[in-house]
């Protein structure tokens, strides 16, 4: 029986896919190039067709996640505080529906992978999360209507945090979580009473 033999593209996006299942899932003590091929049902030679070495990999996965993350970033409209509702609903449902993969973005892992390469990579991401806060959140308080007295970084800190636990929650034991699209409704009402007036 003739191989079916994938397109470059293709293949290197589902051998990024699979990294980042098996750092996710795994974890980075299982992470191999073997883990990596079993999920694809390829071989290991099949994955160095596509890239050089395993460094390689990990920043094509990390770029992956990127996509995931800045795909679903809203772009900056007049109104801030939709524009921040927007990005923490994208971000919730991002880290909530992915479960492991989501976590990765606020893991080490990834980045640590892949060396110097990989630590500039997660150190933009966090840059440009926390810049588009920190605008959202200025201008809101340029329009008269934070509701809190408090500096712009704090509030940043605080909804990048509560995205976090979209990320952590589901790893708690715990009894029976209502549904994401809930608990995102939930915690942006939570949010925007705390801070918009």
């Amino acid at each position: 029986m003739p191989r079916h033999y994938e397109n470059t593209e293709v293949r290197r996006r589902q051998i990024a896919d699979a990294a980042l299942l098996v750092i996710a899932q795994e974890g980075l003590s299982r992470f191999t190039t073997r883990a990596i091929a079993a999920h694809l049902d390829i071989t290991d030679g099949t994955l160095f067709r596509h890239f050089r070495n395993k460094t390689e990999i990990v920043l094509a996965a990390m770029d992956r996640l990127e996509e995931m993350m800045f795909d679903t970033m809203p772009e900056p409209g007049p109104d801030p505080v939709a524009c921040l509702e927007a990005f923490f609903r994208a971000r919730a449902a991002l880290v909530g529906n992915q479960g492991s993969i989501g976590r990765l973005i606020f893991s080490e892992q990834l980045a640590r992978l892949a060396g110097d390469a990989g630590r500039a990579k997660a150190a933009d991401w966090l840059e440009r999360n926390l810049a588009f806060l920190a605008d959202c959140l200025q201008r809101i308080d340029d329009q008269g209507r934070l509701a809190v007295d408090l500096p712009v970084f704090a509030l940043v800190q605080l909804v990048q945090g509560q995205v976090l636990t979209f990320a952590l929650v589901p790893t708690l034991p715990s009894p029976q979580l209502p549904p994401l699209e809930l608990r995102i409704d939930l915690a942006w009402a939570t949010l925007s009473h705390l801070l918009i007036k």
